[in-house]
């Protein structure tokens, strides 16, 4: 959800993932997100959480 799960900051061309959005997955797991922007670019990023520790990833 926009602003909840995750937030855009325009400024700095990130994007923020939220705990909210952290809450909903299960630890030692990874999500691949697909990021769809206004210009029709996409671009599929990896996360994985494993107990405080997140990283990402585009590869």
């Amino acid at each position: 959800e926009f602003d909840v799960a995750f937030a855009p900051n325009y400024s700095t061309n990130t994007i923020t993932l939220k705990p909210e959005f952290f809450a909903e997955v299960n630890d030692a797991s990874k999500v691949t997100l697909t990021l769809h922007f206004w210009s029709g670019t996409t671009v599929t990023y990896f996360v994985t959480k494993s107990g405080s520790t997140v990283t990402g990833t585009t590869t």
